[in-house]
C-alpha cells in the first residue's frame, strides 16, 4: 500500500491525465454512437454500412484527436512542473546552475528555460567578474604597499644617515639628502597617478566638456616636449585630416590622455627616432594615433598593458620610473569619453590608437556647467 501512495504521490499529473482522457473518450465514444444512430434513422441516403464506416473514421480520427491533444497537455504540465521543482532547488541553493532539458512540446515554458538560463548565465558571469575584482584589488593593494614601500624605505636610510652622521662630508650630505628628494617625488608621481586613477574609476565622475582643435593641442603638448626629444635626438610631427578636427570633450583629461602616451613612448620606446600625433575623422567618430618606431611591445602584452600596475617585464626597472598607472588612466578617460583604446606593435611601428565621438551624447547640464 506504501508503494502504491507513493506511486500516485510522484504521478498526480500523470493520473490526473489518464483519468481525464478516459472520461473523455468514454464520453466521446458514446455520444458518438448515439449520435450516429439517430442521424441515421433520420437520414436515409446513405447505406448502413455506409453509416457503419462513417462511424468508425469519426469515433477513430476523433478518440485519435482527444488522445494526441491530453498527451500534449501532460507534457507540457510536466515540463512546467519539472521547471518549478528545478526553479525551487536552484533558488533554495542559491545556484547559477542551468536547465539543461528542451520542452519540446511546451514552447512557453520552454521560453521560461531560456530565460531563466540567461539569468544564470549572467549571474555567473557576475560572480566571476567580483571574484576578479576582488583578486585585482588584492593585487592593486599588494603592489601600493610595494611601490610605496621601496622609495619610502630609501627616504628613511638616507635621511636617517643625514641625521646620525655627524661626520659627513657636505658632499655626502647633499648627496644623500638629493637621493632622498629624488625618491620623495617618485612617491609623489605615484599618489598622484593613483589619485587620477581613482578619479576615473569614480562612477560619479563628471566630464568638463568643450569644444577644442585636436590640431592646437597636438601643437601644445608637442611643443611642451621639444626639449626632451631635442635631448633624446627624437622627432616630433603632427597630422590631421582635414585640417580642423573640432571634438567635444573634456580638454585637461584628453592631454593628460596624450601626455601619458607621450611619455610612455620617451620612456619605452627604446631606439625610437620619431613621436607623430595623427587625427582622422571617421563617421562620428575620431580616431587618434601616438606611434612610435621604437622597441616592439610583446605580443602577449597588447592586451594586458592597460590593466592597472601592468608593466612589461623589460620596462621593470628604476631607471624608467613607471608606476604601472599610466595606460591604466588612458582608459579609464577613454572610457569616460565613451571611446576606445587599443594598442598594435610589430617590428617597425607601436601605435596606440583611440576612438573618441565627436559630440558626447547624453551630455548632462552639470557636466555642460563645469
Amino acid at each position: 500500500m506504501k508503494k502504491i501512495a507513493i506511486f500516485f504521490k510522484h504521478n498526480r499529473t500523470k493520473n490526473y491525465y489518464i483519468i481525464v482522457t478516459l472520461l473523455l473518450l468514454c464520453l466521446y465514444s458514446w455520444t458518438t454512437m448515439t449520435g450516429f444512430d439517430a442521424l441515421a434513422q433520420r437520414v436515409n441516403r446513405f447505406s448502413s454500412n455506409t453509416w457503419q464506416i462513417l462511424e468508425f473514421f469519426v469515433f477513430v480520427l476523433g478518440n485519435f484527436a482527444i488522445i494526441i491533444v491530453q498527451y500534449v497537455k501532460w507534457r507540457r504540465d510536466e515540463s512546467l512542473l519539472r521547471l518549478i521543482r528545478e526553479l525551487r532547488q536552484i533558488s533554495a541553493d542559491n545556484a547559477d546552475m542551468a536547465i539543461d532539458w528542451h520542452a519540446t512540446y511546451a514552447p512557453k515554458t520552454q521560453a521560461l528555460i531560456d530565460v531563466s538560463n540567461t539569468i544564470a548565465t549572467n549571474t555567473r558571469r557576475i560572480r566571476e567578474e567580483e571574484r576578479a575584482s576582488e583578486r585585482s584589488k588584492d593585487e592593486m593593494i599588494t603592489n601600493i604597499s610595494h611601490d610605496l614601500r621601496t622609495p619610502l624605505t630609501a627616504i628613511i636610510g638616507y635621511l636617517g644617515l643625514v641625521e646620525m652622521g655627524e661626520n659627513l662630508s657636505d658632499d655626502n650630505r647633499k648627496k644623500y639628502i638629493h637621493t632622498a628628494y629624488d625618491k620623495s617625488n617618485q612617491m609623489k608621481v605615484l599618489v598622484e597617478d593613483l589619485f587620477e586613477f581613482s578619479k576615473t574609476q569614480a562612477q560619479d565622475a563628471s566630464l568638463n566638456l568643450t569644444s577644442l582643435s585636436l590640431s592646437d593641442l597636438f601643437g601644445q603638448l608637442l611643443a611642451s616636449y621639444e626639449l626632451e626629444a631635442q635631448e633624446k635626438n627624437i622627432k616630433l610631427t603632427q597630422l590631421t585630416n582635414p585640417e580642423m578636427i573640432v571634438i567635444e570633450a573634456d580638454s585637461d583629461k584628453l592631454a593628460r590622455v596624450l601626455m601619458n602616451l607621450i611619455t610612455n613612448a620617451f620612456k619605452y620606446g627604446d631606439g625610437a627616432t620619431f613621436i607623430k600625433l595623427t587625427a582622422q575623422v571617421r563617421d562620428e567618430n575620431v580616431e587618434i594615433r601616438v606611434i612610435n618606431d621604437g622597441a616592439k611591445i610583446p605580443g602577449d602584452a597588447l592586451d594586458d598593458i592597460f590593466d592597472r600596475f601592468y608593466r612589461v617585464e623589460s620596462s621593470r626597472n628604476s631607471k624608467t620610473g613607471g608606476t604601472g598607472l599610466g595606460l591604466a588612466i588612458v582608459k579609464g578617460i577613454v572610457t569616460q569619453h565613451h571611446g576606445l583604446v587599443s594598442a598594435e606593435s610589430d617590428d617597425d611601428l607601436t601605435t596606440f590608437v583611440i576612438s573618441l565621438p565627436l559630440k558626447q551624447k547624453g551630455v548632462s547640464y552639470e557636466e555642460e556647467s563645469n
